[in-house]
């Protein structure tokens, strides 16, 4: 429903124009809400507003080659490389991709793009239309690993729940009640003779369309859990397991490790060369295979990044790699690498925070820390000082230095310098989860396994279970306006302390869960809890719970903020949920979130809220509404 605004004004011409002005930005609403207990809910009209998402395109999981064009399937999307011009176009869920974290692409005999998602199914791309093939559609599971098109031009998908084939109209799968070893299905091929291959995660089938045959460590086979899959010389089919490479000639199984010349790592594709040679993308590097010897390439030769995981063959032999820092050619002896522009160091983010110079910083999940000043971005990585870059949690103490919470200890910046604090300096726990500053300056940092860390710059004081906590495995930290800690822990619940006392609040006591991933304070002085069952509310004395079924998205919450009109948002695993105190929202990939699973939000000092999600950044402007008043002449002086 629209809302009307009534000015009083002296004219009457100008009252009756402006009672029939709307407010602009505001559209109806078509999501349900349903009744809480406590809170009567009802439908409103959410604010528009516009959607922007950053990804980072460098993170490549599977490559396919249209003659000079590689389509690179990515942790950010999918990336359209141009090798004769180095131009390229970066596709989202904005643009219709149905996740940005692909795993798999592929062409099929219509020259049309298939693109294999982590979660949602899959996608086609016709080079104008996108269209999504999920679970109802027929497809056996949405988790797409693989995707190969056979001779027929039939397509097969490997999924996390069997195989299915789709013949533009009929959808079929197979289980592991028609003969698959395993459910989980990573890797697909097709031989010369048009039998099927699948590499899963209890060995290797071979389906010729009536039968299956399985092939385990029993056989010959070096290990049963196997990512890659690729016909070679002579017929012989070529295996990457968790131990090794494996071949088999139809008869006689040989196994190849790094003792053999392998680089170090697990092998995750497999493609054959126009001269005979096999090709192994490894995550220690790429190998070649000669027959005879093997040749490891790393990035001392010119390879973007060790850790490899996807390999294509054009007909002039030159050899396309997927890296984590882009794509790589080898043409003869040269190497060419091919890299997006992308600001983002990782997609999969966990921390959000905004500086006292409104700087936007992130923390990702194995790349360290971005930082973005408005148009250009600024990284932090190991190189630089961190002691990991899988980042938890990111804070800022009154003088302004960043306080960066990783699996390997805890880095504090001083905008030129990194410092890092470890075990040995005293902190609890290697695995830092959380980090908060409180009035006094001192830092605060939740830690797995340890309890919980204060230092004021010189000491370190350690409190575990047996000092109050309800629990040393501690995910949040919170300080509130009384300067009061509050600790959510990993099963024990939430525990308060005053600076003398500790309570500890449960389930018992009204807590959605035992197992809390975030903690914050409202302007009005509640606590707000992200839990594994939903997010909780604490006024000091009672508890209110809200849940699915009160118009939040998913009960799983790992993030909690509050914007500058007082609204909460709650970052989940199926979306972001907005509640203003009586009525909810929520957002998906649908209206323009990168990514679904949301583990981290942040506002700015424009009222832009970031969300950090497994598979890249957005950030959400909300719509600023224009008052136009359209009034008589002799009102407006003229």
């Amino acid at each position: 429903m629209r809302r009307y605004l009534s000015v009083r004004w002296g004219l009457v011409l100008g009252l009756l124009l402006l009672c029939c002005l709307p407010v602009w930005g505001e559209v109806p609403q078509h999501r349900s809400s349903v009744q809480a207990a406590s809170v009567p809910l009802v439908a409103k009209a959410r604010s528009a507003g516009s959607w922007q998402s950053y990804t980072n395109g460098n993170y490549v999981v599977d490559v396919a080659l249209d003659g000079d064009v590689v389509w690179a399937a990515t942790e950010g999307g999918l990336v359209r490389w141009d090798r004769s011009s180095g131009s390229y176009i970066k596709y989202t869920t904005a643009d219709g991709l149905v996740n940005n974290q692909t795993r798999s692409v592929a062409l099929d005999g219509a020259g049309d793009l298939w693109v294999g998602a982590d979660l949602g199914g899959a996608s086609r791309f016709d080079g104008s239309t996108w269209t999504t093939y999920s679970t109802p559609d027929g497809l056996a599971d949405d988790h797409v690993h693989d995707i190969l098109c056979d001779g027929s031009g039939q397509l097969w998908f490997a999924t996390y729940d069997g195989v299915s084939t789709f013949d533009g109209s009929t959808w079929t799968s197979y289980s592991t009640a028609d003969g698959l070893p395993n459910r989980f299905v990573y890797a697909a091929t097709v031989d010369h003779a048009g039998d099927l291959w699948f590499g899963t995660y209890g060995g290797v089938s071979r389906f010729d369309g009536s039968t299956w045959t399985t092939y385990t460590t029993a056989d010959g086979l070096g290990d049963n859990r196997v990512y890659a899959v690729a016909e070679g010389e002579e017929g012989h089919m070529w295996f990457g397991t968790s131990v090794g490479v494996s071949r088999f000639d139809g008869s006689t199984w040989q196994s190849y490790t790094g003792d053999d010349g392998l680089p170090n790592g697990r092998p995750y594709a497999l493609a054959l060369a126009r001269d005979g040679h096999m090709w192994v993308a490894a995550s220690g590097g790429v190998c070649e295979f000669d027959g005879t010897a093997w040749t490891i390439y790393s990035v001392e030769d010119g390879l973007a990044h060790n850790a490899t995981t996807a390999i294509a063959v054009d007909e002039a032999n030159r050899k396309v790699f997927g890296t984590a820092r882009g794509v790589s050619e080898l043409d003869g002896s040269t190497w060419t690498t091919y890299a997006t522009a992308d600001g983002l160091v990782h997609n999969e983010l966990m921390a959000a925070a905004m500086d006292a110079s409104g700087q936007m910083w992130f923390g990702t999940w194995g790349g360290g820390v971005s930082v973005f000043h408005g148009s250009t971005w600024t990284a932090h990585t190991r190189a630089d000082g961190l002691p990991s870059e899988l980042v938890y949690d990111i804070a800022f103490d009154r003088a302004g230095q960043a306080w960066v919470a990783t699996y390997s200890g805890v880095s504090e910046f001083d905008g030129m310098t990194w410092t890092t604090y470890q075990t040995a300096d005293g902190l609890a726990h290697r695995e830092v989860a959380s980090v908060a500053v409180d009035g006094a300056g001192h830092v605060w940092f939740g830690t797995w396994g340890g309890g919980v860390s204060e230092f004021d710059g010189t000491t370190w004081t350690t409190y575990t279970t047996a000092d109050g906590l309800a629990h040393d495995e501690v995910y949040a930290v919170a300080v509130d306006r009384d300067d009061h800690k509050w600790f959510g822990t990993w099963g024990g619940g939430i525990s308060e302390f005053d600076g003398t006392t500790w309570t500890t609040y449960t389930t018992a006591d009204g807590l959605a869960s035992d197992r809390v991933y975030d903690a914050v304070q409202d302007r009005a002085g509640h606590m707000w809890f992200g839990t594994w069952s939903g997010a909780s509310r604490f006024d000091g004395t009672s508890w209110t719970t809200y849940a699915q079924g009160d118009g939040l998205a998913w009960n799983r919450v790992y993030a909690v903020a509050e914007d500058e009109a007082g609204h909460m948002w709650l970052g989940t695993k199926y979306g972001v949920s907005e509640f203003d105190g009586t009525s909810w929202s929520s957002y998906t990939t649908a209206d323009g979130l990168a990514d679904n699973e949301v583990h981290a939000i942040a506002v700015d000092g424009a009222g832009h809220k970031w969300f950090g999600t497994e598979g890249g950044l957005s950030e959400y402007t909300p719509y600023q509404a224009h008052l136009f008043l359209f009034l008589p002449l002799a009102a407006r002086g003229g």
